[in-house]
């Protein structure tokens, strides 16, 4: 995504049910647990790179032991492994035999940071320690989650005295769980009773683990489904993560064999190690989110390959009827590397190869990637391809900024060809969304204009992002969406100012609860139609000096049902929010952008 829209986080979870003996003797290593929860850790990398945590819980002593690391930064993951082996290395030679992170019960978490706050205060998982009688308790959370109502539970908390970080989100829900889990007497409950007290007061999408010192293992989904959660068991553990994925390569299972957890429902191991399926929220419409589909999920499973091998093949029809059907004369690539399966269907859709597509067809999988590549459409036709640009180096993609996104990206972006082969005088590139414009105008439409083409078609595979997202991706500044910016220009322009003002006062009077809340900033879009937005956002993204025609072609709500029919989450392009907060949040965001305030969540 040439955007740097990020994501929420990645949870992974590890039950183990045998004895530690038994995975020494079966594969050679008491560690297999954790090691296992690394490698999905690092599968996950997607969906985090501003930070990473662990947290272990030993059953084995008298009062158990709980482990702990968290760590900032690119490459947490294996920073937190590195230390993990030094203590265990240091507890070998010098200690008692009792190893460091060697219990049945753990979880781990990459982190993305939307708010624009990092740091290891914020990193999960997160840890609350409570005294039951002469004993002490302590439980470990982490979660893949935004909730737009966190002001609201931590008020609430706050009005019963229980003290709780307000600008941390997961603190706050972690004292949200405790405070039912543990009653005033000290007396614990069930966790299924707890959740069933909390979790239908959480707006938003979510997925949240915990693991105790009573031998209790659950996890958590939204009841619309809109985070993503797997889970898989056998007779020896039980796995829990944010992509399938992450538990079949990691695990070695087949996908098949991986579930997803149910929305609203609560997968519970309980301390014999027996997996409970219990409801804790009423059961709603399904919504999961189809961004994960589009860009988010690793392209690591067929169905979502296939899925953005649709993306491009349905696409690739109306990239036809813009350029009259040059085929000959067009150079087809992608950027990002997210958007490498779409591109195929593309080229798929016009070299006449049915879909799913073997990339081996495709001239050996991009081998030599540095240069062009040819195949011919059953009609004859020369089909030219591959890349045309890339990254020209590793990024830290957490910048929060919009300036700091933008200097980044110059100095990102590199051409890979020396030319565009003879005859081609167009370059169709591939995107898996366009959420801001910001990079195509500050360095990629330039560098394609440097190869000379007298056209540059940028192709989305995501409908116009015309509404912010308040479920964990960073789009919440209605104002940095370029769709939404294209349509103001437009009304401007045409003389029609006076929605913007009435939006501003339906918005208000909205919030101020005189009347009931609706997503108003759908009377923008009224005023327009979405070819006129698209060609609008041609003119902002096309810098000056720039020698092509530049058009954009984006994909269509009907085409997007087409492709991915199951993931029907598609507010940040339809504005229908699956959750009654988000209505005021989108109010709320309105009223900011017209009155000229920063509005991040």
């Amino acid at each position: 995504m040439m955007d740097f829209v990020k994501h929420e986080c990645g949870v992974a979870m590890v039950r183990l049910l045998k004895p530690m003996q038994h995975f020494e003797q079966r594969y050679g290593d008491v560690y297999y647990g954790l090691h296992l929860l690394e490698n999905m850790l690092i599968r996950e990398y997607n969906r985090g790179q501003d930070g990473a945590g662990i947290g272990c819980i030993d059953m084995r002593t008298p009062s158990p032991r709980v482990f702990q690391i968290r760590r900032e930064g690119t490459g947490a993951v294996e920073a937190m492994a590195a230390r993990i082996d030094k203590e265990i290395s240091e507890e070998r030679e010098w200690g008692s035999g009792q190893l460091p992170y060697s219990g049945a019960l753990m979880l781990g978490h990459v982190r993305y940071s939307t708010t624009g706050l990092t740091g290891e205060r914020f990193l999960h998982p997160f840890r609350e320690d409570h005294e039951c009688g002469d004993e002490k308790e302590s439980m470990l959370i982490c979660g893949n989650f935004h909730l737009i109502n966190t002001p609201h539970i931590w008020q609430k908390l706050n009005e019963k005295g229980i003290d709780a970080d307000p600008d941390a989100d997961t603190h706050v829900l972690l004292k949200h769980i405790s405070s039912e889990l543990w009653n005033s007497d000290g007396k614990r409950t069930e966790v299924e009773t707890a959740l069933q007290a909390t979790a239908p007061q959480w707006d938003g999408g979510f997925v949240i683990c915990g693991i105790d010192t009573t031998e209790e293992f659950w996890a958590v989904r939204d009841a619309h489904g809109i985070r993503p959660a797997f889970w898989y068991a056998d007779d020896e553990k039980v796995i829990v993560a944010s992509e399938k994925s992450a538990i079949s390569l990691s695990a070695g299972v087949d996908p098949s064999e991986i579930r997803k957890l149910i929305p609203g429902v609560m997968l519970r191991v309980n301390p014999e190690g027996r997996i409970v399926f219990k409801r804790v929220i009423e059961e709603k419409p399904v919504r999961e989110c189809v961004f994960e589909r589009i860009y988010f999920s690793r392209a690591d499973r067929a169905e979502i390959t296939l899925e953005r091998e649709r993306l491009g093949s349905l696409l690739a029809e109306h990239v036809a009827e813009v350029g009259e059907n040059e085929v000959e004369k067009t150079y087809f690539s992608f950027v990002p590397a997210s958007a490498r399966s779409a591109f195929i269907g593309m080229v798929a859709y016009f070299a006449g190869l049915p879909l799913p597509v073997d990339a081996q067809t495709l001239a050996g999988d991009f081998r030599d990637k540095y240069k062009p590549h040819v195949m011919m459409s059953p009609d004859g036709r020369r089909v030219n391809f591959g890349r045309i640009i890339e990254k020209g180096k590793a990024l830290r993609t957490f910048i929060s900024t919009e300036s700091g996104r933008e200097n980044l990206v110059e100095r990102t972006y590199v051409k890979t060809l020396d030319a565009l082969p003879e005859g081609v005088r167009r370059i169709v590139i591939v995107d898996d969304s366009i959420v801001r414009g910001t990079t195509l105008k500050s360095s990629v439409i330039s560098l394609l204009d440097s190869y000379g083409p007298e056209e540059i078609v940028v192709v989305s595979c995501a409908p116009q992002v015309r509404y912010p997202d308040f479920y964990g991706i960073d789009m919440s500044r209605l104002g940095e969406l370029i769709a939404f910016r294209a349509a103001v220009n437009i009304v401007k322009r045409e003389g029609k100012e006076d929605i913007l003002r009435e939006i501003y006062e339906q918005s208000k009077t909205s919030l101020e609860g005189k009347q009931r809340t609706r997503n108003f900033v759908r009377l923008l879009y009224a005023q327009t139609s979405g070819h006129a937005i698209s060609r609008e956002i041609a003119e902002m993204v096309t810098p000056e000096g720039c020698r092509a025609k530049v058009r954009v072609v984006y994909l269509s709500m009907e085409d997007l049902r087409r492709a991915i029919p199951d993931h029907t989450g598609d507010w940040c392009f339809s504005g229908n929010y699956p959750t009654s907060g988000a209505y005021a949040k989108i109010c709320h965001a309105y009223v900011n952008y017209y009155e000229g305030h920063s509005e991040k969540r």
